[in-house]
């Protein structure tokens, strides 16, 4: 008897929700995806020797959302999950007027990555430290001239805003395999999603393993595709099967059972 058991593996790919749109972008390293169902009910009651009981139900909503957890942190995905605008910077220059500094200060810089600063009347190491790889000053001295101009190059860089741009819906595909039943393949459609703020995204660890994410994304019906074809306005989960060849004498025929495809 073939084993129904399910050990699930494969890759997730999402896409902007555009009709007909067939640019899908691996996620990466999912190591949980769930589809989660809900539904809301009402019944109507009927006296029987006067008490009333729960006589029909009605289901008056059915829905879903997904459950995805996360551990690639590209750009594309923390643009996603974030938020916000993916945004390239280029290398160029900067200068920037400081008041009111004294010693033991710390003073961040616009830029990150940062070399040949230059601070007139002041001298590295003895009246300021630079931190180059995120872009701070901190003073020794108080300098004895001020508003007082700061004056260095910046390499190129990418940044990612947080929560400064509209939220868009997705399309996600499922493509898996089934460990547990000789590596049969699992292919799973979802037509439109949204995608829920995110929660929680750890910065500092305190376990001995990557850090992931936790995102939900809510099934919402396509509505540009009939709800009278098989697969409905919602998605599909679909098994393909091996095909089928006839051998006769080492040819391949066909009868009107099985028919050649071209």
């Amino acid at each position: 008897m073939q084993s129904e058991y399910y050990y699930g593996q494969g890759k997730v790919y999402l896409a902007p929700y555009i009709t007909g749109n067939t640019q899908w972008r691996w996620i990466g390293d999912v190591s949980s995806l769930k589809l989660n169902f809900e539904f809301e009910e009402q019944y109507s009651k009927r006296s029987i020797g006067g008490r009333l009981v729960n006589h029909q139900r009605f289901i008056t909503f059915t829905g879903g959302n997904i459950t995805a957890t996360w551990f690639e942190r590209s750009v594309e995905n923390l643009s996603l999950i974030l938020g916000g605008k993916h945004i390239n910077g280029g290398q160029s220059w900067q200068r920037e007027k400081f008041n009111g500094i004294a010693s033991g200060m710390n003073v961040s810089l616009r830029h990150q990555n940062i070399r040949d600063i230059y601070i007139q009347n002041l001298t590295e190491n003895i009246d300021f430290i630079v931190n180059y790889e995120f872009g701070s000053v901190q003073f020794i001295t108080t300098p004895s001239k001020q508003p007082f101009i700061v004056e260095y190059d910046y390499s190129a860089g990418s940044g990612i805003g947080i929560l400064n741009s509209e939220p868009i819906e997705l399309m996600m595909r499922y493509e898996g395999i089934n460990l547990a039943n000789e590596n049969d393949k699992v292919f799973v459609e979802f037509y439109r999603l949204s995608l829920d703020p995110i929660e929680a995204i750890t910065l500092i660890d305190d376990k001995s393993e990557f850090s992931n994410i936790e995102t939900v994304l809510q099934l919402l019906p396509d509505l540009t595709k009939s709800p009278k074809s098989d697969f409905g306005l919602f998605g599909r989960f679909y098994k393909p099967t091996e095909f089928k060849t006839i051998y006769c004498n080492d040819e391949i025929i066909a009868n009107d059972d099985y028919y050649a495809a071209y």
